[in-house]
């Protein structure tokens, strides 16, 4: 059930960027922390372990023009 919340929460983000609403930003990108803290809970990860080891892993990637480059 938590995805479902977690959906609506960015879907919320999304609106407020396109409004340009900076309080409102705020405000939806503290509620997908939690949605996503909770979630990370619920299946036993450590989601700021995780972050570190992703953000290893995308700085080895390479990029043209916004493009991923493979290899």
């Amino acid at each position: 059930m938590n995805f479902f919340y977690l959906y609506g929460e960015v879907n919320e983000l999304f609106q407020a960027w396109l409004k340009d609403d900076q309080e409102n930003i705020n405000e939806e990108l503290a509620d997908v922390a939690i949605f996503l803290l909770g979630i990370s809970e619920m299946v036993g990860s450590d989601l700021g372990e995780d972050i570190i080891k992703k953000m290893a892993v995308n700085e080895k990637r390479k990029y043209i023009n916004e493009k991923k480059i493979e290899g």
